[in-house]
């Protein structure tokens, strides 16, 4: 099978090898699914031809060896939506990550190529290449300073946004946990940093419209506790975060009527914990629409934004039950490029996180001031907390938008 690859099997090898790569940070996430778009891997394999090769990688892999199958896919996908999901088999992933030096110049060369392409599409992203900019300011802790936070933060109780317990695993296996899914392990963080960050950083990149183009790199994929850890000139980072961004974004998107939803009102209403709460959110609007009626949250909309769920159930219905969290991430893709986009102009620069920025304390009003008059240009009505306590009123600036 590897010739339908290559007559040159040494060189097939490597081609199957570029393909797993794509995977490999799957090993260190709890989502063992990937999408990986067609294009990117006819161009990462491709022969001097042209010849469209990948899908019989696919096929080499999904065969495996003797010991099994290195892949499996998900074929279900949506063009222009959504590429075909991949991942490891529990055989292969337990068998850990090896170190390979790629050794053909073809396929080198390839990479070279993709390289630079990825760099241009960066630098054409305003997300993108205003995080290139920032990259030369950060400092990392080294792995014993984070391995000796981490023991801190597990003796304390932390947790991580998910409600998982952060946990030394002191060289013990999975199963020396009955529950092992409700925990976060210490040193599979500190790897995936260093899986992230040991060879420089990731060139950032936007996603498809299923993720609303949101951008992943190195810091996105990296563990909250040890992005806490980065510093500039020996100072950490302040982050500014949106108060319950998503909920307020689908009030908006829906036609509800509540303004500047908060955790803690939703908490309040309901009588449970306010971190259960946030957990929740984390999911709901994303759920298929039996499984929002069956989440704790359900009560709340129902009673008093009623007409919005009306909306979201029709649209679910229509589109798939995704749509809603894909256009929710279009909205804060759409505002989080425009904030750092007058901040750009103002000289700052700043970690971008999803829904949240990270800054130096001396740009942290600045920051926080642009991100609550450009979420109301969007027509989102929430506000921007820092360092968990709200920021006081913002000061009219003139954003010039």
């Amino acid at each position: 099978m590897l010739k339908a690859i290559d007559n040159d099997v040494s060189i097939a090898v490597e081609k199957c090898l570029v393909f797993l790569y794509n995977l490999a940070s799957t090993y260190y996430t709890d989502d063992k699914w990937k999408c990986l778009n067609a294009e990117l891997l006819h161009e990462q394999t491709k022969n001097a031809d042209n010849t469209y090769i990948y899908t019989k990688i696919i096929e080499v892999l999904k065969a495996g060896t003797s010991t099994g199958a290195f892949i499996e896919v998900d074929d279900s996908y949506q063009a222009g939506v959504h590429s075909k999901r991949f991942r490891l088999t529990d055989t292969y992933l337990k068998a850990g990550l090896v170190e390979y030096i790629i050794k053909d110049t073809g396929i080198i060369r390839t990479r070279n190529k993709l390289y630079y392409q990825q760099l241009h599409q960066a630098m054409i992203n305003p997300i993108c290449s205003n995080l290139i900019a920032m990259y030369p300011k950060i400092d990392l802790p080294t792995s014993s300073e984070l391995l000796a936070i981490g023991k801190k933060l597990a003796k304390a109780g932390r947790t991580t946004k998910k409600g998982k317990i952060l946990t030394m695993r002191n060289k013990h296996k999975n199963d020396y946990w009955i529950d092992v899914e409700n925990r976060s392990f210490i040193e599979d963080n500190i790897k995936l940093f260093e899986f992230l960050t040991g060879r420089g950083f990731m060139i950032p990149s936007a996603g498809d419209t299923s993720s609303g183009g949101r951008v992943v790199d190195s810091f996105t994929l990296m563990p909250s506790w040890i992005r806490e850890e980065i510093t500039i000139d020996g100072k950490k980072l302040v982050e500014c975060d949106y108060k319950a961004l998503h909920p307020n974004i689908a009030v908006k998107m829906y036609e509800g009527n509540t303004s500047y939803l908060t955790h803690e009102s939703v908490a309040e209403s309901l009588g449970i914990d306010i971190k259960e709460v946030k957990k929740l959110h984390l999911s709901f609007f994303n759920m298929k629409w039996n499984q929002m009626r069956n989440s704790p949250l359900f009560d709340y909309y129902s009673k008093n934004e009623s007409d919005m769920l009306d909306r979201i159930y029709h649209d679910k219905k229509e589109h798939g039950h995704k749509i809603t969290s894909q256009k929710m991430f279009s909205v804060e893709v759409a505002v989080m490029s425009d904030v750092i986009t007058y901040l750009n102009a103002k000289g700052v620069h700043v970690l971008y996180v999803y829904d949240a920025l990270m800054c130096e304390e001396k740009d942290r009003e600045l920051v926080a001031e642009t991100m609550n008059c450009i979420i109301l240009e969007h027509g989102v009505k929430t506000r921007v907390k820092v360092n968990n306590s709200d920021l006081v009123e913002s000061r009219h600036i003139i954003l010039g938008l």
